[in-house]
């Protein structure tokens, strides 16, 4: 039996991205800490050093995938005061996010857990939806659209942007345009 090469750099991080890889790949039900270090070359040993079992590993994955989804969410509302503008590029930037990531999509939306209440406004347990629908509700808030709408008017916005990136992200679906052209400004909000 051969030894694994010593392992240099960051091998939490490398062992993250693998996992999503294998997750995406062959599911849930097949996934262990051995194919993750295989994947990444090393000893089936080497993950435990960064995660005690596969459940840390796949905590680590989705904390890994939102913060990197939140930065950049963050980064495209941040010193926004025209409130349509910031929707828009809120839209813009989730959809950018998942073309440079789309291995992420399928992890966080399909294999990681992650559970969005639609119904109850007080659940924020998924900081980039909190984040969406905060900065929608300021919208409509500003538009003077009246509350009893928000919450059709969020859901129907967001199908349509977390759509866009469910299509993209679809390796069965082709398209030879540019994506972020189908977020039009003036379909954000339809004010009444």
């Amino acid at each position: 039996m051969t030894d694994k090469p010593y392992h240099h750099g960051n091998l939490r991080s490398q062992l993250i991205e693998a996992g999503i890889k294998l997750i995406n790949t062959d599911g849930i039900n097949s996934f262990s800490l051995r194919k993750v270090a295989a994947e990444c070359k090393v000893s089936h040993t080497a993950p435990y050093s960064h995660f005690k079992n596969i459940d840390e590993l796949v905590s680590a994955m989705g904390e890994h995938v939102t913060e990197q989804f939140m930065e950049s969410l963050r980064a495209s509302v941040q010193g926004q005061e025209d409130r349509q503008e910031a929707m828009f590029q809120l839209g813009q930037a989730y959809i950018d996010f998942f073309m440079e990531h789309p291995q992420y999509f399928q992890f966080l939306f399909y294999h990681s857990g992650l559970v969005i209440d639609l119904d109850n406004y007080n659940s924020d347990s998924y900081p980039p939806f909190v984040l969406f629908r905060t900065t929608t509700y300021q919208l409509f808030t500003s538009i003077g659209l009246p509350e009893a709408e928000f919450s059709r008017q969020l859901i129907s916005h967001w199908a349509m942007v977390h759509g866009i990136a469910s299509l993209l992200t679809n390796n069965g679906v082709r398209y030879s345009g540019n994506w972020r052209d189908l977020l039009a400004l003036e379909s954000v909000v339809k004010e009444t």
